[in-house]
């Protein structure tokens, strides 16, 4: 049951990736150069809603937040590598795929791309790991932790401005 909610959801988030124009380079470059504005609603309508959504479901015990260790290099390095690849392609992982099953050839090369980065950290990363996890390690760290404070106080307001954000940004900018 639970791979197909999950078949299920990922076919509903293709879905809207797709409708909302986010596989198309043309509105990504729009939305670089601050014309067009579509994805970055969709984007605030995401985080807005799964924001609260994960916190509502923590709260009640539907689900479980395990935070991962916050090790910055890590996040520096991967940040990196996803800004330049994001720059060269146009693509993210997930619009890559939507555009992928469209049949656009130029996202093929950036999963087959995505693939083999991900192939090199994996044979990498065990001659790797000793000498970079003792660099900037600080374990799980929560914001909400960090203030000694309910997450849903930290998820509620940001979520709503994430939503409130959404709504306010206008839809394409004429040139």
């Amino acid at each position: 049951m639970t791979l197909l909610l999950g078949l299920f959801l990922g076919a509903v988030f293709g879905a809207i990736l797709q409708l909302s124009g986010a596989s198309s380079y043309t509105k990504i470059l729009g939305t670089l150069r601050l014309r067009d504005f579509t994805i970055m609603k969709l984007i605030m309508t995401a985080i807005g809603v799964g924001v609260i959504g994960v916190h509502v479901l923590d709260a009640v015990g539907v689900a479980h937040m395990k935070v991962k260790d916050l090790y910055l290099p890590g996040i520096i390095i991967a940040g990196l590598i996803f800004g330049v690849g994001f720059a060269v392609t146009g693509y993210c992982p997930g619009t890559a795929l939507a555009a992928a099953a469209e049949g656009k050839p130029d996202a093929w090369m950036t999963i087959v791309g995505g693939l083999c980065g991900a192939l090199t950290f994996a044979l990498l990363w065990p001659e790797l790991e000793s000498s970079l996890a003792s660099l900037g390690e600080f374990g799980p760290v929560t914001l909400h932790e960090s203030f000694g404070i309910n997450g849903l106080l930290i998820a509620l307001p940001l979520g709503v401005l994430c939503l409130w954000g959404a709504v306010r940004l206008p839809g394409v900018r004429a040139t």
